[in-house]
């Protein structure tokens, strides 16, 4: 069973686990908004998985640009 919980109640429970955490509530804010972490609109309300937060802080994606977005490399026009 998934535990879903409000932005702010993951934040608290981050805290409550590790009290000098780097991460911020704006952070994770962010990382809702542009889709790195997974969300249900539930009315006004943002859920997301602690589970899932937790996975995604211990393993973050690689910052590698894909060839698309590479910066000096030749890409094709269409």
């Amino acid at each position: 069973m998934p535990r879903m919980r409000l932005i702010s109640e993951c934040f608290q429970l981050l805290k409550e686990s590790d009290p000098n955490t780097a991460v911020t509530l704006c952070g994770l804010r962010r990382l809702v908004k542009i889709g790195e972490i997974p969300s249900v609109k539930v009315g006004r309300k943002c859920l997301i998985d602690y589970d899932q937060l937790l996975n995604y802080l211990t393993n973050p994606p690689s910052d590698k640009p894909d060839e698309a977005n590479a910066i000096g490399k030749v890409r094709p026009i269409y």
